[in-house]
């Protein structure tokens, strides 16, 4: 009777077990839809062909973060949102490109676009790239193309290496003369007394 008692509420446990991982997968799965989906749906309402957005979300690791790429430079640029995909399909890091070319935009004067995105697109690190930019062009009022080439210098040196501004200058040691010792002959300590030797035994 024990047994059969517990018997409802140890299957009801299973069963719970069961029904939840399945429930979250659901909801995972969801979401990556609507990422693809979104992806899809804002490329060509940004007037991307609808073969051209099936071909870039479909292979996007992360469709969302090409999306925020392509739509932040084509809403807040004069670049066509064809070069924009195109050049948000090449990097790493799709939103930063999208920022760095967005915050030079639209903080500088001169610059060409398509030179901007470029310089953003070879950046390693793009969102440092387009703070790098800006500064020196608002506190020095330089040109942007000479800052760019300056600032895409830049950001590929390695740090935490040194303090900033200090690259120690490797140097040979200094060379020491050689110094090789003079040869002497070894001094035997004179005898006082005379050497004497055995008496020979004489014969009958």
């Amino acid at each position: 009777m024990l047994f059969r008692s517990f018997a409802p509420s140890w299957a009801s446990l299973l069963l719970l077990t069961v029904t939840i991982p399945s429930q979250s997968l659901a909801v995972e799965s969801n979401a990556f839809d609507y990422d693809f989906k979104t992806c899809g749906q804002e490329l060509v309402r940004a007037g991307v062909p609808a073969s051209v957005a099936a071909e870039s979300c479909s292979a996007s690791l992360y469709p969302r973060d090409l999306t925020t790429c392509v739509l932040t430079i084509y809403r807040q640029t004069e670049i066509s949102p064809g070069d924009a995909l195109a050049t948000c399909r090449q990097v790493r890091r799709p939103r930063e490109l999208g920022n760095c070319v967005a915050n030079i935009s639209l903080n500088t004067t001169g610059g060409a676009p398509g030179a901007i995105l470029d310089n953003c697109r070879r950046s390693l690190l793009p969102d440092r790239f387009g703070r790098c930019v800006v500064g020196l062009v608002k506190s020095l009022n330089l040109g942007v193309a000479g800052v760019m080439a300056d600032c895409i210098d830049g950001s590929d040196r390695p740090e935490d290496f040194y303090p900033p501004g200090y690259y120690p200058l490797q140097q040979a040691p200094p060379q020491q003369p050689l110094i090789v010792p003079t040869p002497t002959t070894p001094l035997v300590p004179p005898s006082s007394d005379p050497i004497r030797l055995p008496a020979v035994p004489s014969t009958p």
